[in-house]
């Protein structure tokens, strides 16, 4: 409960219909309302239109379209947020070729364009989120642009990371 947010039990709940079930959610924006996270979208493949095989395209119509989402509803990155994504990409590993992989990731925005209050609030709320979905299956970015947030980006550093393991 650090900086005196809560994090409403909707938020763990919601969560594990994207990690567990794998196919019900896509993704879940996460916001601070009146002290507490909330829940602001939870949104299914069929709701951003997704058909075929998301491994060809490394995830990338569902992931623009979760950018699209979520720059609407922080005004054009003017506001801060929490969001997880089912990304699922495929990677070259050495000795083992392409693999596909399916990894949760969870973004911290705080873009540049947002007050340093609601900066700081988000900064010191995001421990307590992250410990109510559970860390284990989440891979974090810090994100302050919108070149931060750009497919290309994330799908290097997936790939970066998983490349050798």
């Amino acid at each position: 409960m650090s900086s005196g947010v809560l994090v409403n039990p909707e938020c763990q709940t919601t969560f594990q219909k994207l990690a567990e079930g794998r196919r019900e959610l896509r993704y879940i924006i996460y916001k601070i309302q009146d002290k507490e996270v909330v829940v602001e979208a939870a949104v299914s493949p069929d709701e951003i239109g997704e058909t075929g095989d998301d491994y060809e395209d490394n995830s990338k119509a569902a992931y623009e379209a979760f950018v699209k989402d979520l720059k609407a509803r922080t005004d054009g990155f003017q506001d801060c947020r929490y969001a997880v994504f089912d990304f699922k990409f495929t990677c070259n590993r050495p000795g083992a070729g392409t693999s596909k992989m399916d990894k949760i990731v969870f973004i911290q925005l705080c873009p540049d364009g947002a007050s340093i209050k609601k900066k700081m609030v988000y900064a010191s709320s995001a421990s307590a989120i992250k410990a109510s979905l559970g860390t284990a299956k989440i891979i974090q970015f810090q994100v302050s642009d919108e070149s931060e947030i750009a497919h290309k980006e994330l799908l290097n550093k997936l790939s970066d990371k998983y490349r050798d393991n």
